[in-house]
């Protein structure tokens, strides 16, 4: 699916709106934030979004999250007009805290159903992991397994037509067509199952962390001090806060050559278009 670049731009002034509240509010209430994945590389690379990127992401130690959404529930789980929704105060399945724009509303074309939603930015939990490389490993594991089973619950919303996958993912995917795993999985125990495992390790007690829930899963672990302590960046013209490591975690996470541009369907791996716009 093509990039259209001018509903792109409608897009990024929705989610600009977005992270400049959002930012605001961290700093009011004293909680970290870490512009992550593709707003990192688009930071360092564009100062800015990647031209063709659908959306923020930003990353928050656990305890910073967890304080996140006790704040947000004091005030209706908004900041301003811009709804927060979590599988803990909403009907939605995804496991990852969202911040999200009504006046912009997009159509995902990436699952086996098209979804209609509003725009939105990502809030990662950053979550600690065993100080035994061994018991990391098996973790590890155990994580990836949990995070299966909550897609196999939700199948008919996975991304099916991003073919740029690793081929176990492809494996998995061709079984679950054919098993159709969502009829016999209880999304809401899987979404706890996770939730529980990915606390089990407390970050305060962690010298490893990591954004597993992520698109790149376990390969966004780091040493823990990756997050402390950070820099400004430039992004649209505003100061947005991003690890002092960027070229450690973007060699990690998208190769040496990071500052070139991907492949095509990379450009649109949410397969994401406008479809109605309120913005002025």
């Amino acid at each position: 699916m093509k990039v259209d670049l001018d509903d792109r731009k409608i897009l990024q002034n929705a989610e600009k709106s977005l992270i400049i509240k959002f930012s605001k509010f961290c700093e009011e209430n004293d909680l970290s934030y870490f512009l992550m994945g593709g707003s990192l590389l688009g930071a360092v690379r564009h100062q800015g979004f990647i031209p063709w990127d659908d959306d923020i992401d930003v990353g928050m130690p656990r305890p910073d999250y967890e304080k996140l959404q006790k704040l947000m529930s004091q005030q209706q789980n908004k900041i301003d007009d811009f709804p927060f929704t979590t599988f803990k105060n909403s009907t939605t399945t995804e496991y990852v805290a969202r911040l999200e724009n009504p006046q912009v509303k997009i159509v995902d074309r990436s699952a086996s159903i098209a979804e209609q939603r509003n725009s939105w930015m990502d809030i990662f939990p950053l979550d600690g992991m065993p100080r035994s490389p061994f018991f990391r490993k098996i973790h590890g594991y155990n994580l990836l397994r949990l995070r299966l089973m909550l897609k196999y619950s939700e199948f008919d919303r996975v991304s099916v037509n991003m073919t740029e996958r690793p081929w176990i993912e492809k494996v998995f995917i061709k079984l679950g067509k054919i098993v159709k795993p969502e009829k016999h999985l209880d999304t809401k125990k899987c979404l706890a199952d996770l939730d529980r495992a990915l606390q089990r390790f407390p970050y305060q007690r962690a010298n490893y962390v990591v954004n597993f829930m992520g698109a790149y899963k376990l390969n966004e672990m780091f040493p823990k001090k990756v997050y402390q302590g950070f820099n400004f960046y430039d992004f649209e013209n505003l100061k947005l806060r991003g690890t002092k490591f960027y070229d450690e975690v973007l060699t990690q996470m998208y190769g040496e050559n990071y500052m070139e541009p991907p492949s095509a369907q990379i450009k649109n791996k949410h397969f994401t278009e406008v479809v109605k716009s309120n913005e002025k």
